[in-house]
């Protein structure tokens, strides 16, 4: 036997045990894929206050329930994955504060913003621009005044006139602030959105930024006692940011969240308008 043929002789089988091994080394077990494509755990924080239809109940204290509940269970379960769903209602500044330390996972909605953009992931296009085929609602925010004011305030999509010491009500949310800030509107600040009605309907301010939506859905009494002024001043898509942590670690369970919110959330609100998929 010659010396090269003694060499092969010898390396084939090393060499054919690296060739049986090497796939198996490279590609995990499907069970371990989906282990770390999925989450154990999903710790999602929701407003404090009613946003109907999107959020019911006034009970602080209470399980939340609403439209943005069941479309969160459903996207979880759409996703494939069965993690341990933790929900909590959490007032506006603090989900915030939790959501920028990755001590929840989701923040259930808001409106995009660069302070958002700055603690948490959006769904993005190439361009940089938060990604609009991907919101999962719709709503607009108008101006609605009291109705028994002695003093005009009216709003032409452009101007606000009324009394020179007039104050506009808003609720802690970085995109509604933007506005005033933008518009030089002195603020009236609020603990929360309800927090910004109630303050209205008892004549405590004269004019307030709030949700057409949770609007549509008060007493008769409260919208007898208050007029809406159009245009509407924002009008914008929901989202539910996810914490920059989180969504490094389940890139893929993300998206594939973000989808299903969207099409639950458009296909309530029979928008024309398809999501991104």
């Amino acid at each position: 036997m010659n010396q090269a043929l003694a060499s092969f002789l010898f390396a084939a089988p090393c060499l054919w045990s690296l060739l049986a091994s090497g796939p198996a080394a490279a590609e995990e077990p499907p069970q371990q894929q989906q282990q770390q494509r999925c989450p154990a755990e999903l710790r999602v924080g929701v407003l404090d206050y009613e946003l109907a239809p999107l959020l019911l109940g006034k009970d602080k204290s209470a399980p939340p329930t609403g439209k943005l509940i069941d479309w969160i269970r459903q996207a979880v379960a759409r996703s494939g994955c069965t993690p341990r769903l933790q929900l909590q209602r959490l007032p506006i500044t603090r989900g915030r504060e939790l959501l920028a330390r990755n001590e929840i996972d989701i923040w259930g909605v808001a409106f995009p913003g660069a302070e958002l953009l700055s603690i948490s992931a959006l769904p993005m296009q190439q361009d940089g621009q938060v990604d609009a085929q991907l919101g999962f609602y719709l709503s607009s925010y108008s101006l609605y005044v009291d109705g028994n004011s002695p003093q005009p305030i009216s709003w032409d999509g452009q101007t606000l006139r009324g009394p020179e010491d007039m104050r506009v009500g808003v609720a802690p949310v970085p995109a509604l602030r933007a506005v005033l800030a933008e518009r030089n509107w002195t603020p009236e600040n609020g603990l929360d959105t309800q927090n910004v009605l109630n303050k209205l309907v008892q004549g405590r301010s004269a004019v307030a930024i709030l949700p057409d939506m949770l609007m549509a859905t008060q007493p008769a009494e409260v919208l007898a006692r208050l007029r809406k002024l159009s245009p509407p001043v924002l009008t914008s898509w929901y989202y539910s940011p996810i914490s920059k942590d989180f969504f490094a670690r389940h890139p893929a369970f993300v998206r594939s969240f973000w989808l299903e919110m969207c099409k639950a959330g458009r296909a309530e609100q029979r928008s024309r308008v398809g999501c991104r998929e």
